[in-house]
């Protein structure tokens, strides 16, 4: 790819993450305070995630009720959600464990942190 045509790409893609939050469609998506729909190119939305508290994730309850248990040998298993992993493929449900392990671990040690307090 020469120099020009790549100078070229990058200013189409600077040109439309500055008007992404200009056009918003509400015509097919529904808007919350949690997140934002940007209009990228014709027909396709991004969501654009804000700042979300950890108590609000669906996971805390399902990991405050693991750790008051003590069960903390598989809690990858039980805060899994089958019916949605069923249905991935091999390489989404890697993503999907990562995810939650990732998610796991961050609501652990604010609670942690919040009894220690």
């Amino acid at each position: 790819m020469s120099n020009s045509a790549l100078k070229l790409l990058a200013q189409k893609a600077k040109k439309r993450l500055s008007s992404a939050g200009q056009s918003l469609s509400t015509e097919n998506h529904k808007q919350n305070n949690k997140s934002t729909f940007a209009y990228l190119t014709n027909g396709t939305y991004a969501i654009v995630a804000s700042r979300q508290r950890i108590e609000d994730d669906p996971l805390f309850d399902k990991v405050k009720k693991l750790l008051e248990k003590g069960n903390l040998l598989t809690p990858l298993q039980e805060l899994t959600n089958y019916e949605v992993f069923n249905t991935l493929s091999q390489a989404d449900k890697e993503r999907y464990i990562i995810d939650i392990s990732k998610r796991y671990n961050e609501i652990k040690e604010y609670i942690l942190k919040e009894k220690s307090k």
